[in-house]
């Protein structure tokens, strides 16, 4: 699905109840101890959301070499993406998209929470809400 500078994301199947979702799969030979740690504090935040606007996150395991980041699946791609690929982007699109975003910041300021990378390249499309 995708492919980045620790590792890739790849769509998966939970045996159990057959649901679609993501796996974040990053080399641990690609992570200093600094950028261990922020992904420790990303887990253990992404743990504590239960927002519709901010991706879910169910399972962390790992073996000798990866961590595999278990989340929900979101098909739509980034927001800067579908921002682009809009030969006319309205007004009235770009207000719900700044209410679903205004809203989880809400939450996550709410509970000292800040995001230290808001833009649309970081923020990501789900397809079924939208068309």
């Amino acid at each position: 699905m995708g492919q980045g500078a620790f590792g890739e994301v790849r769509k998966c199947v939970h045996w159990a109840s057959w649901q679609v979702r993501a796996v974040k799969i990053i080399d641990k030979s690609k992570l200093d101890s600094a950028e261990k740690k922020r992904l420790f504090d990303e887990i253990d935040i992404l743990r504590q959301m239960d927002h519709p606007n901010i991706l879910r996150i169910f399972e962390v395991f790992q073996d000798d070499r990866r961590f595999f980041i278990v989340t929900e699946l979101v098909t739509g791609g980034e927001l800067f993406d579908k921002i682009i690929s809009k030969s006319n982007f309205k007004e009235s699109d770009a207000a719900g998209i700044i209410e679903q975003i205004l809203g989880a910041m809400y939450y996550c300021h709410d509970r000292n929470i800040c995001h230290w990378d808001l833009k649309p390249e970081n923020l990501l499309v789900d397809d079924k809400d939208n068309d």
